[in-house]
């Protein structure tokens, strides 16, 4: 290792970053969910807490009429946790409302304007393909859900922080343990995000013994329902089937919608 490299590994060591970095590989599981849904909970607490009124965040929720499903119930949980009655999310979506009265008002105004005109023989009957067109083109969200956007933030920031530190010893003891596994989505985004051959091929390598021992424990777990054999299973072959799941489809509550793209997509 390169003494700059040693360098910045050191000062990023002594950050918050650092910290953040460690607890998410003392859970079991992808540690870039783990910080993610951390990330995502401190997010929506200071959102409904400080800036429930802030007109920023309006026009952002405005534009992507509201929060997505997953992140509308993170919301109502984050909520729940500042034990309010409901207040800031009724702040924040008010507004919401308001506007989606406005944009039926206008579809309601263009149907009667066309009524008349048809009344008055200016124009024929319309093509339903083209007015359903019309108005899904008012009602159609222009921007994406603030959850997502957050998501997308978070993802990038703690997979660069761990390609930073990758080549620590601290780091790759905590990140080889049998307990953290990166979800397939984050290996592949950390792939997508890696500079050089090195670290690639390192990720690569522990990814694959990782992805060959829960094989194993799955094949373990399969095998020993047997009721001569299930006795014998061991606490990893007992839970191989969930971390199967959330290798495949990352841990509860990270939405496909916030994911960075990827190259070629």
């Amino acid at each position: 290792m390169l003494q700059t490299e040693h360098d910045d590994i050191e000062k990023m060591k002594r950050g918050l970053s650092w910290i953040d970095l460690k607890e998410s590989l003392n859970v079991d599981g992808c540690p870039i969910c783990s910080t993610m849904l951390r990330s995502i909970d401190k997010y929506f607490k200071f959102l409904l807490y400080e800036y429930a009124l802030d007109a920023s965040v309006h026009k952002k929720m405005l534009a992507s009429s509201g929060m997505c499903n997953t992140h509308s119930s993170l919301l109502k949980e984050a909520e729940a946790k500042l034990k309010s009655d409901g207040l800031n999310i009724a702040v924040l979506y008010e507004t919401i409302l308001k506007k989606e009265i406005k944009l039926l008002a206008i579809i309601e105004e263009k149907k009667l304007n066309e009524r008349k005109d048809y009344f008055l023989g200016k124009t024929g009957p319309r093509d339903l393909i083209l007015y359903k067109k019309e108005i899904l083109s008012e009602l159609i969200d222009k921007g994406l859900c603030p959850g997502c956007m957050h998501q997308k933030e978070s993802e990038s920031y703690c997979t660069h922080e761990m390609l930073r530190v990758s080549k620590d010893t601290e780091f790759r003891v905590k990140f080889e343990h049998d307990k953290v596994l990166l979800c397939r989505r984050h290996f592949l985004f950390l792939i997508n995000e890696v500079e050089d051959k090195g670290t690639l091929d390192y990720f690569i390598n522990t990814q694959k013994i990782k992805i060959d021992r829960l094989n194993t424990q799955l094949s373990g777990f399969i095998e020993k329902h047997d009721y001569r054999l299930k006795c014998g299973m061991t606490e990893e072959e007992k839970i191989s089937w969930n971390k199967a799941l959330e290798y495949f489809g990352s841990k509860k509550n990270i939405d496909r919608d916030g994911y960075n793209d990827l190259f070629g997509q």
